[in-house]
């Protein structure tokens, strides 16, 4: 039988978790930098939520997390977005997951029209994951990035 999850605002001292979240993403970040990343979301007007579990002994585990974002484009207006929802190997399965994604779609419902979640090709797993929780495929496209010189992340 699988902990509760409970899901609350991501706390500072949820870091270091964050850390090992975004590196099974394949983001490598340092808790300092996820110190500086998380509050410059929020000025933004996003949110960030971690999934919990209690532990034998009262402590809390992070064992996921998710973003919110409002994405304002010219041609699409403004259009939520769900943004590095993870969920810990051992733990997916256990509610966790789709826990995160209704807190966020509870965040973003009342301001925005539709929901965007992107997942990259490899991850199948996902994409049954987001089918289920009522998603469809839109579009597939090609991803272009060009490095810049002010580099906020470990690569």
């Amino acid at each position: 039988m699988n902990p509760e999850v409970f899901i609350r605002p991501a706390l500072a001292r949820d870091n270091a978790a964050l850390v090992g979240l975004m590196a099974e993403l394949g983001y490598h970040w340092t808790p300092s930098q996820l110190a500086e990343h998380v509050p410059r979301l929020r000025e933004k007007g996003h949110e960030v939520w971690v999934a919990c579990q209690v532990t034998a002994g009262s402590e809390e585990r992070v064992v996921g997390c998710i973003s919110a974002i409002l994405d304002m484009r010219l041609a699409e207006g403004c259009v939520g977005e769900i943004v590095s929802l993870v969920v810990l190997d051992e733990c997916r399965g256990s509610g966790a997951g789709y826990a995160l994604l209704q807190a966020a779609q509870a965040w973003l419902e009342p301001q925005v029209g539709s929901i965007r979640i992107r997942a990259n090709t490899r991850r199948e797993e996902a994409h049954g994951f987001y089918l289920r929780a009522g998603y469809l495929p839109h579009k597939s496209q090609q991803v272009f990035i060009k490095q810049c010189a002010a580099q906020h992340r470990e690569d």
